[in-house]
This record gives C-alpha cells, structure tokens and sequence, in this order.
C-alpha cells in the first residue's frame, strides 16, 4: 500500500495552473528552474575558468544541454569537489516556486492568469528587487526564497499565456525591463478565443489576436464568471472553461488543453529563467552571484567565543587555528566564503561581526580580550542564537566557554534554529565543571553541571560534539575545527552510548567515494579496538599502527584511519556515556525533507516548515549527490536510528526521474528523536552509508505562519499564525522572538480543544530608519503545558524602503571610430556614449563579451548628471556588452559591435527585427553591417541568451 502511495506522490494528478510544481511526468517547475539554474552555472564557470586561465573540461560532462551538479565542479575544478552547498542553494529557490501554488493557488497576479498583466509585472519586479537587495545585505537564503518566488510567476507566464502560440521562441523581454507593460496587449473588453468543446484544443485563438500578435492570458475561477470572449485558462478546476469562450489554452502538463505546446512554452521559460539570473548576476556582481548560488567556496567559518576574564587562552588558541584554516585553505575549493565571529560574557553578547573577507575577520578575531565577568553563568544561548541566524544554512558552529548559561531560557529557541537551518554546534568546553571561576558563588557546580547536559542536548540535537579539556589540551582538541572545515564533509556514523556495559561494538561503512575517514570518541572511556574490513587491528594502546594514527587527550579521542572499502568495527570499552562520530570527506552525500501534498487547483509536494506530525503518514524527498560520477552506487533505503544507533523503521528509496532524486515514505511517524541513515550498495554489494548531522524530533503540534515577506521601515505590521494540535487540548505557552528587537506584542499563550486548531498573533514594527535590505528572524514557538512537546515556525523577513525605480539607465551613441582591415592584428576600435538614469542614479558601469579598456567620466549635461563611456579595444575583439546598474538594481544593456566590410566604411546601422523575434536582435543577426545607434538598454539581457545557453 505504501508503495502505491508514494508512487501517486510522485506521479501527482494533472494540475489545473501552472506547470506542474514537481510531478514526474511534465515538465515541472522545479525541473525549468533547476535546467536554468545549471545551464547558467555552466556558462558562469566556463567565464571564469576562460578569465584565469583555468581549464573547463567540457568533454566529461555527459549532457552538455543538461548537466549534472557533480559533472559541473568536476569539469571546473579539475577534480571532485562536493556541491552539496549548491544544491542545497538551488533546493531553497525550487522550494520557494513551488510554494507559491501552495499558498497563493487562486491570486492572479501569482500566475500571470485573467489578464492581469500590471499587477504580475509589478510582483515580478518587486521580488526581482527584493531578491538583489538580500543579496547585497548578505542575506542569501532569503534572496534565494524571492527569487523562486518571482520564477514561479515568470515561468507561469509561457503556460498561461498565447506568447508560443503568437509564433515566439524567445523570452519576452517587457517582463523584466521597464515600464508597467509586457508588450502589445489585448484590450480588456477584446474577445481573444473561440469555444473549444474538445480536451485538446486547436485554433481557438482568435486570428485577429494572433495577426496582431497581441498578448492575453487566460482566465481562472472556481466560479463560472469571465468577460464574454475572453479565453479561459481551463483544466478541472477553472469554472470558467464553460463560458464563452469554451475550453482553454494552457500548457501545463501532457494534459492541457493546448499540451503540444507544452515543451514549447517549458523550453522559452528555462531560458527566461537563465535570463533573470543573468539579470541578477549582473546587478550584484560576480563575486555576490556566486556566494548566493553557493558556487564557489561555500564553507563557512563560525566562532561563538566567550570574552570574559578566564577566557584568555582559549581566544589565543582560536585565534591560531581559525589563522590556519584561512592560510591553509585560501585558494581552494575549502576556502570559508563566510566568516562569522560572535563574542559572549555577561550581561552582554554579541555584536555580530560577518564578512567574506578573511582578513576582516582575522583583524575582528584580534581585537577580542578577555576581561571582567560578574557571576559565573554567561549569555552562551544568546552568542549562538545570533551565530545560527547570521551563518549559512548547514554550517559548523564553534562554542568556546568555561562557563554554564545563563541564558537556558533559550533552549527551545536554539533547537528550532538548529533543525531549521540544518547547522551543527560543537563545543570545546575548558574546565567547565570543576573549575573555581570567581569567588562567592554558591551552587555554581550543580548549574555547570546542568548546563553542560544543555551543551551535551544541543550538540547531539545538531550533530555536533561536546568536548571537555583542560586549557592545556585545547589546541590539539581544536583540531577538529580544521577537520570539518570543508564542503564535503559527511558523516558515515553517530551514536550516543548510554548503556553501562562493559564493552560494546559499532559499525561503520567506507565506500570507494571516501577519503580522510576520521573518528572521534567523546567521554570516559577505559580502551578501544579499531578492525578494518580485512580483520587488522590496532588498539588504544597504539598510537601510531597499521590502521592510523590515534590522539588520546583526555576525555576527547581523534582517530585518523587509513581506510580500505568496505565494514570497518569499533569497539569499545567504558562504564559511562560516550559519543562516537564518524566522518569523511566524499561528494556523494545528500540533502533531505519532509514533504506533505497540498490541495486545491494547484496540488503539489510542499515541504513541511518545523517538526513532522507525530504519528502521521509522512512522504521524505532526498537529494543524492555525487552518483553520475560514482555511477556504481546505487541507493537502496532510508532508515531512522535511535541515538544509540539502533535502528527504529526503515523505507525503500524510489526513484523519481530526476537522477539523484528520491522518495520514501514513512507510516505513523516516529515519536523519538531519531537521526536518518541512506544506504545502498555498489556493483560489488559493498554498503555505502550516510547519517544526518540533525536529530529529528515529531510533534503532536503544528504552527504555520504566511505572511508579506517585505516591509516598510516604520509600518505597524500584524502577523496572524496558526497553532493545530492533533491530540488533546489545552492550553498552550507561546514564545515569540527576534533577532532584532522590532516585535512589539504577541500572543503568549493558546487554548485549543482537543485536536483543535486557533489562531493568535504578533505586532511587528522596525524603526524608521531602518537601513533597507535589513534581514530579520522571528521565531514562534508552542509548547505544551507540561512540557513534553513543542514546535515552531521561523520566518525570515526583509525591511525595505518601497520600490519606485524601476527602469534601467539609458545610452546613446556618440561615436564609432574604427579603422579595421581584414587583419586586425595591431589595429585598435573605439566608442562614446552617454549613460543617464532618470531614478536613483548609476552605480556601477563594467563589459562583458569584450576584452578592451573602458574608462567613464562624470559630467553634468541637460540638467542631469551624465556618465561618458569611452571603450577601445582590438579590432580582433569586434563585440562588446556594456552593462549599466543603477543603485536600485535595474540592469541595462548595450551591446555594440564593428566589424568590417570589404569595399565598404564602417558606419553604425540601426537595429533590426528579426523574422522569429517580437524584439531587436542586439547580435543584429542576418545582418552585414555595424550594430550601434541609440540604444535602450534592457532591463535583462535576454537578447543575449545564445551566448549563454550553450
């Protein structure tokens, strides 16, 4: 039964809007953006790779039209590195497109539907807005959220429209580039289509419309309700199929109405798609583009120290190491792109000090000191609280402190932070229990050792370690920092050993895509035996042996392992608690979440935000990496295990059709806290094993909270959440937080019948001042009244100045001076022309395609500033794309090209159409002559998309 369950998932039932979300058997959303997003990569790679010299071996990709991730960093970086990191990246935006047929099913600004061109062109240009600022804050996880919401409606518009049928095979570029229109439209009280009585409908559009190449969508209602003549939408669920005109014109799926277009239009919104994303690229630069794709030097670097008087070492000694990785890593793959540092002691914590420049955090990390201190207890929660909201998602957190928290009010706040984001929290805990800090406390040994069971829950919730030492031991301990500093890092096993026996046995797998196996024992332990799959053993009592080099420090234990493929055993032996972790590094790893299916006209796969319902059937997606290059892997099963290991349920893995993509489904799911295994085998039955860093914790409670996710500085804003419980009733404690100080009220406590559902809400006002593309975090948590269960929901909202500017700067030729003959060699080209922008003003001004000298100057001509663009370049490099970004992010191009004639001068000619092309071609295909002239620059550079789509 469950099979045919999951099986239905994925192939979901024909949708009524849109391109289906995610289903298998059309081209969906998530498969147009995730197409687009690495066809886009690719061309971004090969730039860079042609501008340092760098090789770009096209030939080991399989599909050039389709790549893999592994296949790109693989041709990029000449050898395996993980993209864990970016598909983790590409996930958030695909999540975010799909959620939009989630929670706005019949808006039709949303999908572009009944006609409603401004009001879709305006939220297309907002998020497109919205997406840049994030980016330009550093704010990359909800750029990345804005961006596949503004997708959604971009790609909606070649479904739901008549553009494929006006004979177009390009992107049109009114949707992104200035003014309120989208091109030549139908008037509102204009019939567009005839009746179609038929599943399939052909030529129900109007001739008159398509002679006029005038645009129209259809129309959607779930009620029987349309201007006469208008064409419907159509599908089961659009009432207005039955008025005239009948039937319908979308593409969405195999199914549609007009579905022998439906490749068509799923073909023009994939380049669309790469369009925005070149848009994007252009308005924040190169180096932004890649950190928000998490394309280059995804790792992250995250200390959360304690500044008080005892901690002087400890900064020393963190200092040192954090100085190794950025000397040892910079450069490579591995090298951090983010660096967060967030100093604690009491009463305070924190500023947040964030930067991708390693020698800002190197001079932050210098000026930390130890100093002062009041009672023992510091603000530890809080310094870690800021650490998860400012980090990336899945990063590796250290903690280091002597001292208990006196913050453990924060716990329920830390742990929704922590499975939210996915980040792991380590800390290295110097004398925390046994030390005498300050004189005249009472009690502080009972609290160190409560707050260090707190360090211990938060670490084995997070897939962290908590490691006890003395100051002396500390900088060996930190070793473990350099070890996990690193993209592809994966975690083979993890278990908590809570039995007091005297020895027990563990198990763990190496496969062929492993190397730098490491393993870490944490806790009292008398002895340990490490067997490799060939039966060779070396004991504790061997340092250095056949099998590895071993550290004993104390209570901590690092095993280097020189691993062969296959089962390798630990054991062992110890009569209290201990931590084993095994790790490696390996591009085959995976990303996972918990996904329910929504109803309504637009059905689909959403992820679940917080906790998993507690005994409820419950479908898991998986992203697998890394298996086009190690083809012989083949995933088999997903398993839930017990902290200590032992296993609780397992679910074959199915696959869809996306290579790498997979579905299990889990009846009744769990009520412990479990962590997910995915194993599999190779061509030789040798096992592969993979454990999430997250503990996974269910909940009989569930908050959901849909809100704007942009606001104005100064506006009272009130945000409704909704809190459901599917067991008995009660009443409900409510907690509601913010990073930034700008929730004023909310509701602090809930009573809901039994498996009942009520709503509360919270006020929400930033200062007027508010620098805009301010990120901030609100967490809602419930819990309830004794204690034994509790979820959350996080949202991460932006502050921003509303938006009036959104048109692109504007040029004008000047001149083309050239001299080119046939040989171009020693012959140079050269051009003027003006740059204006009627809004906030220009803000950058660079070339792509040439590879000449541009220089600008500044000048006030008319009554307005005005830039003077002068380029010179070789006549062997005849083309040139002058971008212009203004302080809004508005993009403009302006491609130029000379090229000469035999027997002619070169003079500059005007723009031409195209025979296939509503717009002009700024390559001015087909033609013999210069293309320059007075030159709208677009707000995209969709003309271009040849270049780039490869």
């Amino acid at each position: 039964m469950s099979v045919f369950r999951v099986l239905l998932i994925i192939a979901t039932a024909r949708m009524a809007l849109g391109f289906l979300p995610n289903a298998e058997d059309s081209i969906s959303h998530t498969k147009i953006t995730e197409r687009a997003i690495l066809r886009k990569t690719m061309a971004v790679l090969r730039e860079l790779a042609a501008s340092t010299g760098r090789n770009f071996d096209i030939g080991s990709i399989s599909d050039v039209g389709n790549p893999t991730s592994g296949e790109l960093f693989r041709a990029y970086y000449g050898r395996e590195v993980s993209p864990i990191k970016f598909e983790q990246a590409m996930q958030t935006v695909k999540d975010a497109n799909v959620g939009v047929d989630h929670y706005h099913p019949l808006s039709a600004k949303h999908h572009f539907d009944s006609e409603s061109f401004v009001e879709a062109k305006r939220y297309l240009l907002l998020k497109s807005s919205a997406a840049k600022e994030n980016i330009m804050q550093g704010n990359y996880e909800t750029a990345r959220s804005r961006l596949g919401e503004m997708l959604h409606t971009l790609q909606d518009f070649y479904s739901h429209s008549n553009w494929i049928e006006l004979g177009y095979t390009v992107p049109n570029p009114d949707l992104i580039g200035a003014g309120e229109g989208i091109g030549n439209t139908a008037a509102p009280d204009q019939a567009t289509c005839i009746d179609c009585n038929t599943d399939t409908c052909k030529n129900n559009i109007l001739n008159n419309i398509l002679g006029s190449k005038l645009i129209t969508t259809g129309y959607f209602s779930l009620l029987p309700s349309k201007p006469a003549g208008k064409c419907s939408h159509g599908g089961s669920w659009d009432m207005t199929r039955i008025r005239n005109a009948m039937g319908g014109i979308n593409k969405d799926h195999y199914g549609s109405e007009h579905w022998y277009l439906h490749k068509e239009a799923a073909d023009v919104a994939v380049s669309a798609t790469v369009g925005v994303l070149e848009d994007i690229r252009n308005a924040v630069g190169d180096k932004a583009f890649l950190k928000f794709l998490n394309i280059e030097s995804p790792a992250a670097l995250c200390f959360v120290i304690d500044t008080t008087g005892s901690m002087a070492g400890e900064i020393e000694n963190a200092k040192q190491r954090a100085f190794s990785i950025i000397d040892r890593k910079r450069g490579t793959p591995d090298e951090p792109s983010t660096y967060v540092l967030v100093p604690f002691n009491d009463p305070d914590f924190g500023p947040v000090y964030k930067t991708s420049d390693a020698n800002i955090f190197k001079a932050s990390i210098s000026l930390l000191t130890a100093i002062g201190g009041g009672d023992i207890p510091e603000m530890c929660l809080s310094g870690i609280q800021l650490a998860l909201i400012n980090s990336p998602p899945s990063s590796e957190i250290y903690v280091f402190t002597d001292a208990p928290a006196k913050d453990d009010y924060l716990r329920n706040n830390i742990l929704a932070l922590i499975e939210s984001t996915k980040s792991s929290v380590t800390f290295l805990l110097t004398n925390i229990v046994f030390r005498k800090k300050r004189s005249g406390q009472q009690g502080q040994r009972a609290r160190s050792m409560g707050s260090s069971i707190l360090y211990q829950e938060l670490a084995a919730t997070s897939g962290g370690q908590t490691i006890e030492t003395t100051k002396a031991s500390l900088q060996q301990m930190t070793a473990v920092i350099s070890d996990s500093s690193t993209a592809a890092l994966v975690t083979l096993f993890q278990a908590k050993n809570t039995f007091l026996k005297t020895e027990s046995t563990f198990y763990f797998h190496v496969d062929e895509s492993v190397t730098n196996v490491t393993a870490y024992i944490s806790g009292n332990i008398i002895s340990y035996t490490v067997s490799n799959p060939s039966g060779v053993s070396q004991n504790s009592s061997l340092q250095d042996g056949p099998l590895g080099y071993m550290e004993n420090l104390g209570r901590f234990y690092i095993l280097r392992l020189r691993g062969d493929v296959g089962r390798w055993q630990i054991s062992i032996s110890s009569y209290q608690n201990y931590d084993l972790k095994v790790t490696g590094q390996s591009i085959v790893s995976f990303l996972y979440s918990f996904v329910e299916p929504f109803e309504g006209p637009h059905p689909g796969l959403g992820p679940i935000e917080g906790r998993p319902q507690t005994g409820q059937n419950v479908t898991m997606m998986l992203r697998v990496t890394g298996l086009t290059i190690y083809k012989t892997l083949v995933v088999k099963n997903v398993s839930f295990v017990d902290p200590d290991g032992s296993l609780i349920v397992s679910s074959p893995a199915m696959p869809a059709l996306s290579t790498g993509l997979y579905y299990a489904y889990i009846e009744r799911f769990p009520g412990e806290q479990f962590a997910l295994v995915v194993t599999g085998q190779d061509n030789s039955s040798n096992e592969f094993r993979r454990q999430s860093n997250t503990r996974i914790t269910s909940s009989r409670i569930s908050v959901e909270a849909v809100t704007n996710s942009t606001f104005e500085p100064g506006k009272l804003c009130t945000i409704p959440f909704t809190v459901t419980t599917t067991s008995i009733g009660g009443t409900y404690s409510v907690r509601v937080r913010d990073d930034k100080g700008f929730v004023l009220s909310a509701t602090s406590s809930i009573y809901l019948e039994n498996y009942g559902t009520s709503q509360g809400n919270l006020t929400f006002q930033s200062p007027d001042g508010t620098e805009s593309g301010t990120g901030v975090t609100i967490t809602i948590e419930v819990e309830s009244s004794d204690l034994s269960d509790m979820n959350y929901a996080v949202l991460r909202l932006t502050i921003a100045k509303e938006v009036v500017d959104f048109d692109p700067p504007v040029c004008s030729l000047v001149f083309i001076n050239e001299n080119c003959s046939t040989n171009c060699a020693g012959e140079t080209w050269e051009l003027c022309a003006e740059v204006r922008d009627g809004g906030v003003g220009v803000h950058r001004i660079f070339t792509r395609l040439g590879n000449g000298t541009l220089n600008t100057t500044m000048v006030w001509e008319g009554g307005a500033n005005t830039t003077l663009v002068n380029y010179t370049a070789s006549c062997c490099s005849t083309e040139v794309n002058i971008i212009v970004v203004d302080k809004a992010g508005n993009v403009g191009n302006c491609p130029y090209s000379v090229r000469k004639i035999p027997g002619t001068s070169a003079a500059p000619e005007p723009l031409t159409t195209g025979s296939t092309t509503p717009y002009p071609d700024a390559f001015g295909n087909g033609q013999p002559g210069a293309v320059a002239g007075s030159v709208l620059l677009y707000s995209s550079s969709l003309a271009l998309l040849a270049l780039y789509m490869f």
